[in-house]
């Protein structure tokens, strides 16, 4: 057995298992295929890494919300930027080895071991998307070039679709392949890796220099002004300022969000109970590109929100510092800020801040 253990290969580091399976797919499957473990750990590797090196901005308020807005708040924005990189590799991933299954063939449909071949598939999804991500980082450029993300897209997939064909061959080959050389994969994994790194840097710097920037909006903060076109079958806006002297309960909310279609009903409730105390309910819609005006003005229409429903024009909600919806703001009589809720919140939790606003 010692004998066995020396002379079997040792395990590549991980720049190297990365490099391989980009420069050398088909050998870098067969080593996935022959340990039947790895690719997995790598691929949630490679979720923390987008979050911390593409999403620390973000990371940065939900760090500081702890103290400034409440720790379930804090939490929920660290886990919406986790899970949002979690979902992609998950979905890339699952479907990826589900057709590595079904195609293997009957004496190979091992399903831990095609989830091994489908995670090392995520692989070349996450490294095409690499450049796009720098460029859409808010802290320097802003914005990805017109199309560019569409085409990426459809490169990213088709990438990934060549190692679930090459993970079929390997699972239907009957000799194992020989081992490539480790060097050639770790000079590719570090050469691929240093874009996630240049990322971490430029948002590090940018949020250095914008600290303040990055701090959320918590109790007594006074609460910015915004003047937005409604949406809900009634002509003009609503200006935050204008409702001075009426506690304001402020729903940011998608039409693709599900906690918030859950919260719907409680806060039409809310406000028919609140109303006549002189509450004012204002729906901030933050569908952005998710959705049209057409679309979430016939959502509104059919769902009959009692109180005024606005879009948001992609300024409120970066003012207002929103990461993850729903998010919820109660503003007092004199305009500053009572408590603010991110994510689920109960009937109960909602009634006392409105109590306090109203005291």
């Amino acid at each position: 057995m010692e004998a066995e253990l020396r002379s079997s290969p040792a395990e590549p580091s991980f720049p190297a298992r990365l490099g391989l399976l980009l420069a050398d797919p088909l050998r870098g499957l067969a080593r996935v295929a022959e340990r039947k473990t790895g690719a997995v750990r790598d691929a949630l590797a490679l979720v923390l890494i987008a979050s911390v090196a593409y999403r620390l901005p973000e990371l940065i308020r939900a760090g500081r919300s702890f103290s400034r807005v409440s720790v379930a708040a804090a939490l929920t924005q660290i886990v919406g930027v986790i899970g949002s990189e979690l979902r992609t590799a998950a979905f890339v991933a699952l479907v990826s080895a589900l057709v590595v299954v079904v195609l293997a063939g009957r004496g190979r449909r091992d399903p831990s071991l095609g989830l091994e071949m489908g995670a090392a598939c995520y692989v070349p999804y996450f490294f095409a998307w690499a450049p796009v991500r720098l460029l859409d980082l808010d802290a320097w450029f802003g914005y990805v070039p017109q199309g560019l993300g569409a085409i990426v897209r459809v490169l990213a997939w088709l990438w990934v679709l060549a190692l679930v064909a090459i993970s079929v061959r390997v699972l239907r080959r009957a000799t194992p392949l020989p081992s490539s050389s480790s060097r050639r994969g770790l000079f590719t994994g570090l050469a691929v890796l240093a874009l996630p790194v240049i990322g971490l840097a430029m948002s590090s710097v940018w949020s250095a220099r914008n600290y303040a920037v990055l701090r959320p909006l918590g109790r007594a903060d006074l609460a910015p002004d915004f003047a937005l076109s409604r949406i809900d079958g009634h002509p003009g806006q609503v200006r935050l300022s204008s409702l001075r002297g009426h506690p304001v309960l402020l729903d940011f909310w998608a039409t693709w969000c599900p906690p918030c279609l859950a919260l719907m009903p409680t806060l039409h409730d809310l406000y028919r109970d609140w109303q006549p105390r002189g509450v004012e309910f204002v729906g901030i819609n933050s569908d952005g590109p998710a959705g049209t005006v057409d679309d979430v003005r016939e959502f509104v229409a059919h769902n009959k929100f009692p109180y005024p429903v606005v879009i948001d024009d992609r300024n409120a909600g970066g003012t207002y510092g929103v990461s993850s919806i729903p998010y919820i703001v109660i503003v007092g009589r004199d305009g500053k800020i009572v408590r603010v809720f991110i994510g689920a919140v109960g009937r109960e939790q909602l009634d006392r801040a409105l109590t306090a606003a109203t005291e």
